[in-house]
């Protein structure tokens, strides 16, 4: 004879009598209102994620992470990291993965957290991932979520794209305008010293007679004081 009871969390206790023997065997949690009867009995209870011993060592990127036993988990449902993001989506990934329990199923690539929660979901819903290939449903919705906001990726700067365009460099200043330069008067050139030590000398160099002011002058050639040195040598006084 079988009965079933529901406890507290939804667990149901199922209770086999056979003769004066008794089991309990505890099956996967179904809210049960009222007894049900002819329900199969569970052989095996499920794991639940927390309990497979498989934590994440190390994040390779936001979509592929290293496993505990070695092995690279590749998450389904994720598009390559852009170059705009990619630091972001990792980022996301070790914040919420790194050294955790997970859930790994390698036929569909689905990685869960040990609570159940789907990464892929999580990741596209906060905007550190989008969608690639034929996204579900509930990706779909997801990614339209983060859109909306907009959050992660489709925020600034990347705006949903995978690279940000680069501005063009900006023009060159122009070239200063010389100023105009003031020309400096010019001076004459200061005429050379010239020295005869005699009026033959003057006459020599063709300079007599040296008149007061002019180079070569010198009151000591001038014997009349007239201001005429070296005069002609028929004048009276000359030298």
């Amino acid at each position: 004879m079988s009965g079933w009871r529901t406890l507290g969390g939804g667990v149901l206790l199922v209770v086999l009598t056979a003769g004066c023997s008794a089991q309990t065997q505890q099956s996967t949690p179904v809210a049960v209102e009222k007894p049900v009867e002819d329900v199969p009995v569970t052989t095996s209870a499920s794991v639940p994620p927390a309990q497979l011993g498989i934590t994440v060592a190390s994040i390779v990127d936001g979509r592929a992470v290293m496993l505990s036993d070695g092995s690279k988990a590749e998450v389904a449902g994720l598009a390559q990291p852009g170059p705009c993001w990619a630091e972001a989506a990792t980022s996301f990934a070790k914040a919420m993965l790194l050294n955790q329990q997970v859930r790994y199923d390698r036929t569909t690539g689905a990685l869960s957290l040990a609570d159940g929660t789907d990464y892929t979901l999580l990741a596209l819903g906060n905007g550190a991932g989008r969608t690639t290939g034929t996204p579900t449903a509930a990706q779909r919705e997801a990614e339209g979520a983060a859109q909306g906001v907009p959050m992660g990726l489709w925020g600034t700067p990347c705006g949903g794209k995978d690279t940000t365009e680069t501005p063009p460099p900006p023009p060159p200043p122009p070239a200063p305008v010389p100023k105009p330069t003031t020309a400096k008067p010019t001076t004459p050139p200061k005429p050379k010293p010239v020295f005869f030590a005699t009026c033959d000398d003057a006459r020599r160099a063709g300079a007599a007679p040296l008149y007061w002011g002019q180079p070569g002058y010198r009151v000591e050639l001038d014997d009349n004081r007239n201001g005429i040195a070296c005069e002609s040598r028929y004048s009276t006084g000359y030298r």
